[in-house]
């Protein structure tokens, strides 16, 4: 279930933005320039799958310690850019539509129509790029717990509903969305962060102090079950190390207290 709300975040917010990028073209009555949209779009696509594929190959096959540490670092990496994308998202889903408007209105007038393909090329390879890395940070949260069938599922509702955003943008409004997920990418990055810090524990790169301080392995276990997908998608762990404890509550404190500020504000 994580990957499905990984890939439909993501691939909603490129599909948001493109699917503005025509709407707003046409209202210009520009549609003879979608070419240049859709080969930014292709371009996006082609680069975001080669960027996997170059994690995949350059980026994996490490063993004990080594492996460890990668997966420490991916998944610290991961919980920074998660928390990145959903302030930034939070503060530029507010004036979005009329960016977009504005920068297509300066390209049209001074004619460099091939910034329309660096534009919708700039949002989907963005959200490629963080797909790729969070997709891998939870799947090594989760032991491999991570499942295609629900990341494919994730970008085919996010096309469906990308589509929708077109056919009506003047209508549909992205923001409680964001604001829902938002929290919810919150809670996972969380989880990130805990769970890299229990690597790097491994690796002994960070102290232990005191592990565990408690333990629920035996009613609720993060091996099977409920609790497999709970620690693939939140970082739940059974029998947690102080450390790693404090980590993540310390964030959804103060994390939450600024996003929930702003949201307020």
């Amino acid at each position: 279930m994580g990957a499905f709300l990984i890939t439909f975040r993501e691939s909603l917010e490129a599909g948001v933005i493109v699917g503005m990028l025509f709407a707003i073209l046409h209202m210009f009555e520009q549609r003879k320039k979608d070419i240049y949209l859709w080969s930014g779009v292709t371009a996006g696509l082609i680069c975001s799958v080669l960027f996997a594929w170059i994690f995949h190959v350059f980026l994996g096959g490490f063993s004990g310690k080594n492996e460890k540490i990668y997966e420490g670092i991916l998944m610290v990496v991961a919980c920074g850019l998660i928390t990145h994308m959903v302030f930034w998202m939070r503060e530029k889903g507010k004036c979005l539509k009329r960016d977009v408007a504005e920068k297509i209105h300066d390209i049209l007038q001074k004619k460099t129509l091939w910034m329309l393909a660096v534009l919708s090329f700039c949002a989907v390879i963005r959200e490629g790029i963080e797909t790729v890395i969070f997709l891998n940070a939870i799947d090594a949260q989760g032991n491999g717990a991570i499942s295609l069938v629900w990341g494919l599922a994730g970008v085919v509702a996010a096309v469906g509903l990308s589509y929708a955003v077109y056919a009506s943008s003047h209508k549909f409004s992205p923001k409680k969305f964001f604001q829902i997920s938002g929290a919810i990418l919150l809670l996972m990055a969380a989880g990130l962060l805990a769970h890299g810090i229990v690597e790097f524990q491994a690796a002994a790169w960070l102290p232990i102090i005191e592990k565990p301080i408690y333990d629920l392995s035996t009613i609720f276990s993060e091996k099977e079950g409920l609790g497999l997908y709970l620690k693939a998608l939140f970082g739940y762990d059974a029998n947690p190390s102080l450390i790693a404890v404090v980590a993540y509550w310390m964030f959804i404190a103060v994390v939450g207290y600024f996003y929930f500020r702003r949201q307020k504000s």
